[in-house]
């Protein structure tokens, strides 16, 4: 066992004085009695040797005017024992030290790193239509840097978007007053000239007559998309929409058409009310409506209800026509997308405001089945209270 003396690594070395002709003049206690390197060796440097059975490290000076030099060594175990010594000391010092490091590193990390994570959650909390610039107070340049230039990029594609939006209003706008007097002037013609006495004349003012009544749908539904692209959960008005009285109207505009295909609307709604834009639910429910009229068979059921899926209104519109193929379905939100083999007329801008709506509200649209396994079941979920 170790003395508290020997507590702390120590130091012990040996030495010799040799002579030209290879005597040991002068030694240590424990050094070896024959020289640890002979004299004929003149580098004054350091040697490995082993003496007594044991190695050393050695180092020889050489002192010419006297006539000797001087030797001191070590063993070889003494020297790894004292290294180990060391390691033992210093292992812990340098562990703490490697954790303050650590520390320190991780802080100025986190300190560097979390104006850029302020600006993450920022960008993330804006919803797709929000393009309004990025708050960030950093004052480190990075920051301000990358800040910079996503509000620039932000802005020129707000500005883009907004033209867009508004050459779309203001060209819609613009048709609808020629579209119709067009309309009115082939109404006159097919007055004046009644299938009895021109028919095939009337087919063709009948032919130009639904053409004009598409165009005028078109042009309907890109004022919609116009006027609802700008919106979000956010910005719109909303009040307290009573929900069967919802249905309701929107089945009430409907009921011509419905009429015309001899198709009956039946509604139920379970769920008394909701909070949302009424004006832009309206025209939802009516578009679910009248495609479901339009693309069901004739004679045939429409379905449309209200119920609670837990924090949803689920507003569904059921048919029971043909239905649409589970390849298309992905599809029918998109834009001008009409399924191949559709012979009703339409422009496929319908489910797009359907779908628009539905983004508005924090909601979405889910496509199923129809009535008995038939046709098509679209049902629009709309939050009960939007958020603030």
């Amino acid at each position: 066992e170790r003395s508290p003396a020997d507590a702390q690594p120590a130091l012990r070395l040996d030495y010799q004085l040799v002579s030209r002709t290879g005597e040991v003049l002068l030694r240590g206690e424990d050094a070896p009695k024959r020289p640890f390197v002979d004299p004929d060796r003149r580098g004054d440097r350091y040697y490995d040797v082993r003496a007594d059975g044991e190695d050393w490290r050695v180092y020889v000076r050489h002192h010419d005017t006297l006539g000797f030099s001087a030797q001191v060594g070590q063993e070889m175990d003494e020297r790894t024992d004292l290294i180990w010594d060391m390691l033992e000391s210093l292992a812990w010092p340098l562990v703490g030290l490697w954790v303050l490091l650590g520390l320190i590193n991780w802080f100025l990390i986190w300190r560097l790193l979390k104006p850029l994570a302020r600006m993450t959650r920022g960008i993330e909390a804006k919803s797709p239509t929000d393009l309004s610039p990025v708050a960030e107070e950093s004052r480190a340049y990075e920051v301000q840097s990358i800040t910079a230039a996503l509000n620039r990029l932000l802005g020129r594609l707000d500005h883009a978007l907004e033209a867009e939006r508004r050459f779309t209003a203001d060209a819609a706008h613009e048709l609808r007053t020629p579209l119709a007097a067009l309309a009115s002037r082939i109404q006159v013609l097919q007055r004046s000239h009644p299938p009895e006495q021109a028919p095939a004349l009337a087919a063709q003012l009948q032919r130009l007559r639904a053409d004009m009544m598409r165009t005028t749908s078109l042009v309907e539904n890109l004022l919609q998309l116009a006027r609802l692209d700008p919106q979000s959960a956010d910005a719109m008005p909303r009040e307290r929409v009573d929900v069967l009285s919802l249905l309701q109207d929107a089945a009430d505009a409907c009921a011509p058409a419905a009429a015309a295909q001899g198709t009956t609307i039946t509604i139920a709604a379970r769920e008394a009310a909701l909070v949302g834009n009424r004006d832009a639910l309206f025209t939802a429910l009516r578009n679910l409506i009248h495609n479901a009229v339009s693309y069901g068979r004739p004679d045939g059921q429409v379905q449309v209800a209200a119920d609670r899926e837990g924090q949803y209104v689920a507003l569904s519109v059921k048919d029971d026509g043909p239905g649409v193929a589970p390849a298309d379905l992905e599809r029918l939100t998109q834009r001008f997308y009409r399924v191949l083999g559709t012979n009703v007329p339409g422009n496929g801008l319908g489910l797009s405001i359907v779908a628009r709506v539905a983004g508005m509200h924090g909601g979405e649209l889910r496509f199923g089945p129809g009535l008995d396994g038939r046709g098509l079941g679209v049902t629009l979920l709309v939050p009960v209270q939007i958020k603030a």
